[in-house]
């Protein structure tokens, strides 16, 4: 009886010791899949940042309240075509315009920053004009010539034989963005476009809002399209990027409530009865014509990010330009790279430094770790009682080729 004793226990001992060890195998590998998300969220945010930065000022102007080659007045322009440029930065901007949701950024000792980014994000093409006319609400039409190289290329067309693919166009030439008008001697006037009508697969429109008011020569201009119909213009859209961190929730983006149901339950299950803690996306917007979100371009790009800093890289005016690097989040990143309107000199910009940090989605850690002397952080405490847990951080020196030849 004893020794059937000693080997019951012997055997609930072992039983045990191997559940434990399964246990805490099975802990192990659900936090390295959880940190192998975050690296992964991280490296895919960074891509798309870097992706869109290299677009900055890409058919488009570097700054355009100075730019020499604008052409025309600003003086009927929409706030966010006056503020147009190839990057602006905002110190603690993703703080500044969702506050309410980065308490735990302050909580963790980070500001994250916003960066909004001017170019030609949609196509690497020039589109050939065959008429411009009067548009039916005062602004201008445009008429594509749909027998060019670039028209036929962006549709996938046979020469010749014109087809109605309308959510394309209209996906390059998106309602809201701007238009760049470039004239015979490289003179470049802006529009905001307010529709593009397929109706007509041999004649593809795109109707420009007034104002602004595009100069034409025919009109007294010293520059703008002209010639009777203008044919021959060249135009290709340029749009506004917002990139910042706020929170994904189902009553402002009701279309993710389905990706995000556990964040939208503070109540749910997390810590020794604990909510689960507030999250941060890395979002991707763009902006129109008067600086508003358009609601139906906005993605989440990184999940759970935390943070994003930014420094640079400028060039004094001239042809023999003194470089100067600037450290990430130092004060002289956020004077150059300031709103047109408060000082900035974004055209001065050759490179940006852009530094994104993400977590892992639960805790895996009661106690944080020590911020490097170099700044950023390995542990990201998720408020009181809800412990740590890890993080991933990219730095990347992404250049600005179309700012590249900028002397003035």
């Amino acid at each position: 009886m004893v020794e059937l004793m000693v080997a019951l226990l012997i055997g609930t001992l072992i039983a045990a010791a191997a559940f434990l060890l399964a246990r805490q195998a099975t802990t192990v590998f659900q936090n390295e899949a959880r940190i192998s998300s975050a690296q992964f969220g991280v490296s895919i945010g960074m891509s798309r940042l870097q992706a869109d930065l290299q677009r900055a000022g890409f058919m488009s102007s570097p700054a355009i309240a100075k730019d020499p080659t604008r052409c025309g007045s600003m003086a009927d322009w929409p706030d966010g075509l006056r503020l147009l440029s190839a990057v602006t930065i905002e110190e603690g901007g993703s703080v500044a315009r969702h506050g309410g949701d980065h308490a735990l950024s302050g909580a963790n000792g980070l500001n994250p920053d916003a960066i909004i980014i001017g170019g030609a994000i949609s196509t690497t093409e020039q589109f050939a004009v065959r008429g411009v006319f009067p548009g039916a609400t005062g602004g201008k039409d445009l008429i594509f010539e749909v027998r060019s190289g670039p028209y036929q290329r962006t549709m996938g067309l046979d020469p010749g034989s014109p087809n109605n693919c309308p959510q394309r166009l209209e996906d390059i030439f998106r309602v809201g963005r701007f238009l760049r008008i470039v004239d015979a001697e490289g003179r470049a006037s802006y529009g905001v476009i307010s529709a593009v009508d397929m109706n007509d697969p041999t004649q593809p429109r795109v109707s420009l809002a007034a104002p602004p008011i595009i100069p034409t020569k025919d009109a007294g201009s010293p520059c703008g399209p002209s010639g009777g119909f203008a044919t021959g213009t060249l135009v290709n859209p340029v749009a506004r990027v917002l990139y910042d961190l706020r929170a994904v929730t189902a009553a402002a983006y009701p279309r993710y409530a389905g990706l995000y149901s556990k964040a939208q339950n503070p109540g749910s299950a997390y810590h020794v009865g604990v909510g689960e803690p507030a999250r941060t996306e890395l979002v991707r917007v763009e902006l129109d014509a008067d600086g508003a979100e358009l609601d139906d371009t906005l993605e989440v790009v990184s999940e759970f990010a935390v943070d994003l800093k930014f420094g640079l890289t400028s060039a004094t005016a001239g042809t023999s330009p003194v470089v100067t690097h600037v450290p990430i989040g130092a004060p002289a990143v956020y004077t150059t790279a300031a709103p047109l309107d408060g000082g900035g000199t974004p055209e001065r910009v050759r490179a940006v430094q852009v530094r994104l940090s993400t977590r892992a989605s639960l805790r895996d850690r009661d106690v944080g770790l020590a911020a490097p002397s170099q700044g950023g952080l390995y542990r990201f405490g998720l408020g009181l009682n809800a412990g740590f847990t890890r993080m991933r951080t990219l730095v990347a020196d992404v250049t600005l080729p179309n700012l590249a030849g900028i002397i003035w």
